[in-house]
């Protein structure tokens, strides 16, 4: 699992290397280059401190939810032609809420069930946004296919990560209660999830670049 872990975690700069080495960005999605760059972050972070020096990364799990609910909410902003502002607005202060109140319970409660929290969130903010993104596709009409659309193919990557890791977030700590020996093998969901996102990322900029 560790040698999974440590490629997954590295494969999470290819999206930013890539897009960045791309010359001709006319036909880029600028949308989502801030997540991309929050995962590059997030993949130097995760093998260096965990991986090499055996650190703890509870207090980074609460800054990557930030920096990630950022980052996504401006994709999802642009990509919505910067309409559904109340909804967008909405969810900003419900975030905000669930980072005051949980920054001061962190010490004091089992990281992975509030970053459980998070995710939960955060899944529903994806689902909520990529509803309206495949409502507002089909009425312009614009594509014969979602297929022609590199920004479906991330979408498609974001739904199919966090509604596929969103349960794993909230039994984890009773699964790691339980079982603390077997708890890797069900956080192997995780990892592969991780592993399709970024692929669907690369192929998002791939597509986008080849149009």
């Amino acid at each position: 699992m560790n040698a999974v872990l440590i490629f997954t975690i590295l494969y999470g700069i290819i999206p930013y290397v890539y897009y960045s080495l791309i010359k001709d960005r006319e036909n880029l999605l600028k949308s989502i280059y801030p997540f991309l760059v929050i995962v590059f972050i997030a993949s130097i972070y995760e093998f260096i401190f965990p991986i090499l020096f055996k650190t703890s990364i509870k207090y980074w799990f609460l800054v990557y939810k930030t920096l990630a609910f950022i980052s996504l909410n401006y994709f999802y902003f642009l990509e919505l032609d910067k309409k559904h502002k109340f909804l967008f607005v909405f969810f900003s202060v419900i975030f905000l809420l669930f980072v005051i109140l949980t920054f001061s319970a962190w010490n004091n409660v089992f990281y992975m069930e509030i970053s459980s929290y998070f995710n939960a969130l955060q899944t529903i903010i994806i689902l909520t946004f990529s509803s309206l993104w495949f409502i507002k596709s089909f009425k312009e009409l614009e594509m014969k296919s979602l297929l022609e659309s590199p920004v479906f193919f991330i979408i498609a990557g974001l739904i199919i990560s966090y509604c596929g890791t969103v349960f794993l977030f909230l039994l984890a700590e009773l699964l790691y209660n339980i079982d603390k020996s077997s708890f890797q093998e069900y956080w192997m969901l995780n990892i592969i999830l991780n592993l399709l996102l970024r692929t669907l990322l690369i192929f998002g900029i791939w597509k986008a670049q080849a149009r």
